[in-house]
């Protein structure tokens, strides 16, 4: 048997061919406009607060409706896949954040438009987790780390599209038009049925063997086993009811809640800058036009620190990239509080889009690989809802502390300190789990 199959994966040594990166592109895509959903209510919020005569705590409350529905998905529909398959869940969260997104363009009051954000963020939470699932699982091996950054570098893509539509669009078509946008993914849902494939790992944990193995021929063309020969070498199959327990067990315990508090922290950071940077920069003397520049800034330096990531994660690990990322965060966005010449202020957000947005891109693929496919999702899937409380927490902190009146540079060292948290508790997630991925990647040229 090939030293591949020995390893439970047909894509250990495969190379890269065009089935791979069509799935890279609908997935990125997808996290296009997962960005674009971040980036579009900071980036309409002061015309929406104006417009409706919301109050701080109010416009941070809605922001956070978003989130916390991205919590509820991450927990409901982002751990069903492990039982009813990516594919089917990808596709059931682009109909839901579709058209809840179109919702949000003819609401006609708070309780509405909240409606709307909150399944709109059920959608999206539901989705990510299983985009990132099916690429961990469809990439080659050598290529994983890369190839799941890039894609979701997109997310920062669609931040920095967001930013420059509300800049042009909203003050000549009005804010509603943005959400009109957002929900064009929706209205591509035969092709996304069509070309978007089923994992090959789900498949053969299901002993789907006949249906997987058209897809193994195509993603691993070279591999001389059938699929029914990798279901005795892949990893084991977890029953359905045991799949968050074993989370926990096999000495995951503290790797999962240490990966937890590292989401939430990086997730805190992420929705709250993109939410009230604008507010918070003109509170700091900037003019509007100028604040929404800094969010596209901001989400510019995320697609460059999204890439760069994956690249130092193929090279170093994504412990230690990790680790800096959040250090150089943390540094980062406590200075944005302190007047600084233009070339100062411009590095530094491009410095905390990177760390912060572009870091969303290497913790979710570090997450995927630190536990078995068998309960990839649901290891996926729990993290980003776990990291939904930090998303849910930074508008809503953002919104208090403009109400308190406190001076920028202290509202933006809250913000700083989350970045610090995480790095310290990324440093103390064992090396036994990620460890496994760095000797299976030692491996790898050796795999015939």
């Amino acid at each position: 048997m090939e030293r591949n199959a020995a390893a439970g994966d047909a894509l250990f040594s495969t190379s890269l061919n065009s089935h791979h990166l069509m799935v890279m592109f609908w997935c990125s895509v997808l996290m296009l406009f997962d960005g674009y959903d971040l980036v579009i209510y900071g980036s309409i919020l002061p015309q929406l607060m104006h417009d409706w005569e919301l109050s701080p705590v109010t416009a941070g409350f809605i922001g956070s409706s978003a989130l916390f529905g991205m919590m509820v998905g991450a927990l409901t529909l982002g751990c069903s896949s492990d039982r009813f398959g990516r594919r089917h869940i990808i596709l059931l969260c682009l109909v839901v954040f579709g058209i809840a997104a179109f919702g949000n363009a003819y609401a006609t009051n708070t309780t509405e438009f909240a409606l709307c954000r909150f399944l709109t963020g059920v959608g999206l939470g539901g989705m990510v987790p299983n985009i990132v699932a099916l690429m961990t699982e469809m990439a080659p091996r050598s290529k994983r780390n890369i190839m799941v950054t890039i894609m979701l570098s997109f997310f920062s893509v669609g931040g920095v599209v967001a930013a420059l539509l509300g800049k042009a669009i909203t003050p000549e078509f009005g804010w509603r038009t943005n959400f009109l946008i957002a929900g064009i993914p929706l209205l591509f849902f035969p092709v996304f049925y069509k070309w978007l494939p089923e994992s090959i790992s789900f498949l053969i944990s299901q002993k789907r063997f006949q249906k997987a193995e058209p897809i193994l021929r195509k993603y691993a063309p070279d591999f001389k086993g059938s699929a029914g020969s990798l279901a005795a070498t892949s990893e084991g199959i977890t029953k359905p009811r045991m799949r968050a327990v074993e989370l926990f067990v096999h000495g995951r315990a503290i790797d999962t809640v240490l990966l937890w508090i590292a989401f939430g922290m990086c997730m805190l950071m992420v929705y709250g800058l993109n939410t009230w940077l604008p507010k918070l920069m003109a509170a700091n003397g900037y003019s509007l036009g100028s604040s929404l520049t800094f969010l596209i800034t901001l989400n510019v330096g995320a697609v460059v620190g999204g890439l760069l990531s994956g690249w130092l994660a193929d090279r170093y690990g994504g412990k230690p990239t990790l680790i800096l990322f959040f250090a150089i965060a943390a540094v980062s966005i406590g200075l944005l509080g302190y007047r600084q010449s233009p070339i100062v202020l411009n590095t530094l957000l491009m410095a905390a889009g990177a760390t912060t947005i572009g870091t969303l891109c290497i913790v979710h693929a570090f997450a995927a690989q630190l536990y078995p496919a068998a309960i990839r999702s649901t290891g996926v899937g729990w993290a980003a809802a776990a990291g939904r409380f930090g998303a849910v927490a930074g508008p809503a902190l953002g919104g208090y502390l403009l109400s308190q009146k406190l001076s920028i540079n202290i509202s933006f060292l809250v913000f700083a300190v989350p970045g610090l948290v995480a790095a310290i508790a990324v440093l103390l997630i064992s090396n036994r789990h990620v460890g496994a991925e760095n000797r299976v990647r030692a491996l790898a040229p050796h795999a015939e």
